[in-house]
């Protein structure tokens, strides 16, 4: 046995059920207008797999004041594309750096890491002229063998 269910929606009733849906949905642009938080691309072909660390720099967790705190947050590598030798700063959400500033600078020969660029997110965080600037975080960097 076969049944059918047939709806009739009244005018508000179907403005209710909009209302509902709108509610739930997360309005992105609106007018070609965006929040610069709601932006983020890919870093596969703007970042190489493999770049120089020339500096390495702990992040702390600031308290409810603005204060730094011992406890860190992420660890930045601050690196050189060796393709066309611009520099970018990586923010690695991890509690230890892969290589000590100590270490960073006593090695005679530069030091490489490899980054996993399809896991690596660029986000812009102030826009202005035309020009943007991001933070580029990656999950995790490694030690790249020479």
């Amino acid at each position: 046995m076969l049944f059918s269910c047939y709806f009739i929606i009244t005018a508000d009733a179907e403005d209710a059920l909009q209302e509902r849906r709108l509610l739930f949905m997360k309005v992105v642009i609106e007018n070609n207008v965006m929040k610069v938080s709601e932006l983020e691309i890919s870093a596969v072909g703007i970042i190489p797999d493999i770049a120089v660390v020339k500096n390495v720099r702990v992040s702390n967790v600031l308290d409810a004041d603005g204060k730094r705190t011992e406890k860190i947050e992420a660890v930045r590598y601050d690196c050189i594309n060796m393709d066309n030798f611009s520099t970018f700063t990586l923010k690695v959400e991890k509690k230890h750096p892969i290589i000590t500033r100590e270490l960073l600078e006593a090695s005679e020969e530069p030091v490489y890491i490899t980054i996993p660029v399809s896991e690596v997110l660029i986000r812009p965080y102030f826009i202005e002229y035309g020009k943007a600037k991001v933070s580029i975080v990656a999950p995790y960097v490694k030690l790249a063998e020479n």
